[in-house]
């Protein structure tokens, strides 16, 4: 029963995904399988099997192929199935045993490289998921990539929620906000940072954000923003 219900909470919704890819692909029966190529999707078993199948494209192995599929799945470990009679799948990008769940949550394990455990949550919302050492690390976690995947307007619409004119935040709120909305990698955050003599632990307004940064890295974001915000 464990087994099904796990099966569940591992499932994402299929549907179509136009995803092709040259290269090595292979799907794993037992957790989610891996393709090489765009598109996600979800499967349940035991066993291998070459070829493209519904999985999250990543993979070595040879063949070229198309598929299609939708969804932010995840798979057995490559070269370990099985830890202490436990399904090894690959939740985000992570190693994990999963020892049982209740609802969109479940506990279980991070499987490191050297085979050590590590206790972990996993929440999952829609086909995402996201872990952390505890229940509300998890949450954060969940919530910061739920930010990551909207679309602009609704990231500009989120940040506009969260701060008011002419207030003073912390310039760490700002920093965590530059990359939600723009991208930016944390060394080029960190570049800017240093090469603009600011200190994110001071504080500072949406008006000195935006003028900071409307003509750095993926400026006409920061403008789409500027341009809501003189309307708010």
């Amino acid at each position: 029963m464990e087994a099904v219900k796990i099966a569940d909470f591992l499932a994402v919704d299929t549907g179509y995904g136009d995803g092709y890819g040259d290269g090595d692909g292979y799907g794993y029966g037992s957790g989610y399988g891996y393709g090489d190529g765009y598109g996600d999707g979800s499967g349940y078993g035991d066993g291998d099997g070459d070829g493209y199948g519904d999985g999250y494209g990543y993979g070595d192995g040879d063949g070229d192929g198309y598929g299609d599929g939708s969804g932010d799945g995840s798979g057995s470990v490559d070269g370990v199935k099985a830890y202490n009679g436990k399904s090894v799948c690959i939740i985000d990008g992570v190693q994990t045993l999963i020892s049982r769940t209740m609802n969109n949550v479940a506990k279980g394990h991070i499987l490191h490289s050297d085979l050590s455990l590590t206790p972990c949550f996993v929440i999952k919302s829609s086909n995402l998921f996201a872990h952390g050492e505890t229940l509300d690390e998890a949450r954060e976690a969940m919530q910061k990539k739920i930010l990551e995947n909207m679309d602009i307007d609704e990231k500009i619409e989120m940040f506009m929620l969260e701060f008011k004119p002419c207030q003073k935040y912390s310039g760490k709120a700002f920093y965590d906000w530059h990359h939600t909305l723009t991208g930016s990698c944390e060394m080029g955050r960190n570049a800017f940072v240093r090469d603009h003599d600011l200190d994110i632990n001071a504080e500072y307004t949406v008006e000195e954000f935006i003028a900071l940064t409307e003509n750095a890295y993926n400026g006409d974001i920061i403008r789409q923003l500027k341009d809501a915000w003189t309307k708010f």
